[in-house]
């Protein structure tokens, strides 16, 4: 484990503190006060020496044992707030009471120890790494649905293991305690499939080089004419009923079943709910929803979508988003989804494929343009097609 600082155990709650000193091995370490316990653990790393525990003073509040929740962060419907609002820059604001504080045994009273029996193998935690706005965050057990059951990951923990939204997160869990609303992740074991620790060495998505497309994709029949590749942006428009949800259904039908090493999801925003009925029958990794469900709830469907992705291209692979449709997302959040397309020089891709609507200010950033008329062929453009080999 990596050597905490003074400032970084200062910032971190309880629960975080309480985790740390069970894996330094600390004894009873759950009936000493906070200050005293920050001394025991930089002791224990060689940090500085231990503090004499201060007699606890009758007056005194036990600290809370605090394990945020992310309701705060839903709408009156009860759903989330949407992801381009849990990113803005919250310094010089107070942190929002997005929690219910959890007390803790008093002081010279101790709390029973947490036994290892208690985590077996069935008590691991898997799912895609949701960060919130106060620096913690949670493993979305079925991203990006936000559950009871998704499990709260502490902000030391996502700064030691230098996590990052999208992140596929795996380690032991314990359940709820007293008014906890979550589970909690008791360490990080796996990111991405490697070690936690050290935290693995790669680049961030926005360093990496875009180039244009050069790997050609294969098209499903009909589309031969209109060449796209991957790290594409490919923009389907036309008028209602010209068949843009069958156009982009096809596409991913092609790319799950030529490419199985490409990562393919599928984002779904205003559309019908026959149309979510019909995405789900095709066995595709779907999220997002039809038009009943709010605009905030499908743009952090849509931007959770885009992170899994990053962190795949970080990687040096293939991802792929299709989005039905980029009309359904807030302007600044269409910016982001589709504006994340593109090929690097350093070998990993994205490519982004959506239904336009009336979103039509994304033909300009489209790399590929597919113009769809009603019982008409499709009829597009390329730029740069001749790279495309």
């Amino acid at each position: 484990m990596a050597v905490l600082q003074r400032n970084e155990l200062e910032s971190s709650p309880l629960a975080d503190l309480h985790a740390i000193a069970s894996e330094l091995g600390l004894e009873g370490f759950r009936a000493k006060r906070k200050d005293d316990l920050i001394g025991a653990i930089l002791a224990a790393q060689g940090g500085e020496e231990e503090p004499e525990p201060a007699p606890p003073a009758v007056a005194d509040e036990p600290e809370p044992d605090e394990v945020p929740s992310d309701e705060a962060l839903e709408g009156p419907s009860g759903e989330a707030a949407p992801a381009h609002e849990r990113d803005m820059d919250t310094a010089g604001q107070d942190e929002p009471d997005d929690h219910e504080p959890v007390a803790a045994a008093p002081a010279g009273e101790e709390e029973p120890e947490v036994v290892e029996d208690e985590v077996s193998d069935e008590e691991i935690a898997t799912g895609v790494l949701d960060i919130l706005s106060n620096g913690s965050g949670f493993v979305r057990l079925d991203p990006p649905a936000q559950t009871r059951g998704d499990v709260y990951v502490s902000p030391a923990q996502i700064r030691r293991c230098e996590l990052r939204a999208g992140d596929e997160v795996s380690g032991p869990m314990r359940p709820p305690r007293r008014n906890e609303r979550h589970p909690s992740l008791i360490r990080v074991e796996a990111v991405n499939g490697a070690e936690a620790e050290p935290p693995e060495q790669r680049p961030w998505f926005g360093d990496l080089t875009p180039v244009f497309p050069s790997q050609r994709l294969e098209s499903p029949a009909g589309l031969e004419s209109v060449p796209y590749g991957k790290g594409s942006r490919v923009a389907v428009y036309g008028p209602p009923g010209a068949g843009a949800t069958r156009t982009l259904r096809e596409l991913a039908a092609t790319l799950a079943e030529r490419y199985p090493d490409l990562s393919l999801q599928v984002v779904l925003a205003g559309v019908r709910p026959e149309e979510v009925g019909e995405w789900s029958a095709g066995g595709a990794d779907v999220s997002g929803g039809s038009f009943d469900r709010s605009p905030e709830v499908q743009a952090q469907a849509a931007e959770l979508a885009v992170e899994r992705a990053k962190r795949r291209v970080e990687r040096g692979g293939d991802a792929a988003v299709v989005l039905d449709s980029l009309d359904g997302l807030p302007p600044s959040v269409r910016r982001r989804v589709f504006g994340a397309g593109r090929a690097t020089e350093e070998g990993g891709s994205l490519t982004v494929i959506a239904a336009v609507g009336d979103a039509l200010e994304a033909l300009r950033w489209a790399t590929t343009r597919i113009a769809l008329e009603p019982g008409g062929q499709p009829v597009g453009e390329t730029l740069h097609a001749d790279r495309l080999q």
